[in-house]
């Protein structure tokens, strides 16, 4: 499979750009646009672990309602800034028409990179740098590596707003950091995952969830393992090595809840790092089987 990047792009003129999205393509990029600061960084906001780089222009709306003639530069700054209060390590990118921005050093000195739009050269050196950007980019790395496991966020089977733990799970594994907290932390990537099970898709009922509409994990469980759950019962097929890791990971997860953060526990949390994965790469095949109309 090649090598895909996600790249979001603020311009109010998005629309009338068309032939930037074939250029993309040529680049394996995908550009999601949008007309404003707002509707933009909130995307980002909301999410981060999708995108690996931002393409700005130089002058956008502040709301994605806003009318024309209310376009401003300052926006791009703040929107620069937002963004980086999210995620620090991302790259920034400008391709505008605004000659003032294009030439002015204060704006380059801002935005290093800064391309000249309509000019068929400086938009190819963009690509070029998107791209670069792009592989160089640890998260972006760690999706390549582990497309199997990060295909369920990718398709909207598993909720997005859940893929940066099992980043943190897969960075933790290649640092050999074994403590404690990291186990937490799959915990959440599992209660995470019977999140979606219930919300993504219509597989595990919200009988099986408090008050506080969160899962109670014995019932999401066993449910998983297609028991009988106070007449609640999955009665769909499941691999037992399926089953098996739900029940290893609740087990697991919780056991060494009352450990201190900094306790090391080597051996659990690799085993549940690869059975956290093994689940997520099955994941697809068993929505697409079940319940093809929601994805």
């Amino acid at each position: 499979m090649s090598k895909k990047y996600n790249v979001l792009w603020i311009d109010d003129e998005h629309e009338s750009i068309k032939a930037m999205h074939k250029t993309a393509i040529d680049f394996d990029i995908t550009l999601f646009p949008f007309k404003s600061m707002n509707g933009g960084c909130t995307e980002f906001q909301n999410n981060t672990s999708k995108y690996d780089a931002i393409l700005f222009d130089a002058k956008f709306f502040e709301n994605e309602t806003d009318e024309p003639g209310s376009e401003d530069t300052k926006w791009v700054h703040k929107a620069k800034d937002w963004i980086k209060e999210v995620d620090k390590t991302i790259s920034f990118f400008v391709l505008t028409g605004q000659a003032e921005a294009y030439n002015s050093r204060e704006f380059k000195n801002a935005f290093p990179y800064v391309f000249n739009k309509g000019v068929e050269e400086d938009e190819e050196n963009l690509f070029k740098l998107l791209v670069e950007a792009s592989a160089n980019r640890e998260i972006t790395q760690l999706r390549h590596n582990y497309i199997e496991a990060f295909r369920a966020f990718e398709i909207g089977i598993v909720s997005r707003k859940y893929e940066l733990l099992l980043i943190n799970v897969i960075q933790a594994y290649n640092k050999k950091d074994f403590r404690k907290v990291n186990i937490t932390i799959q915990r959440d990537l599992l209660e995470g995952i019977y999140m979606s099970l219930n919300k993504e898709i219509p597989c595990i009922p919200d009988a099986l969830f408090n008050d506080k509409g969160l899962p109670i994990q014995e019932h999401c469980t066993k449910y998983m393992e297609d028991r009988n759950v106070d007449g609640q019962k999955l009665n769909k097929e499941v691999p037992q090595v399926i089953k098996s890791a739900f029940r290893k990971l609740k087990e697991s997860t919780n056991e060494y809840s009352h450990l201190s953060d900094e306790t090391i526990v080597k051996i659990p949390f690799l085993a549940n790092t690869f059975l956290l994965m093994e689940i997520l790469e099955w994941l697809p095949g068993f929505a697409q089987t079940h319940y093809n109309n929601y994805i």
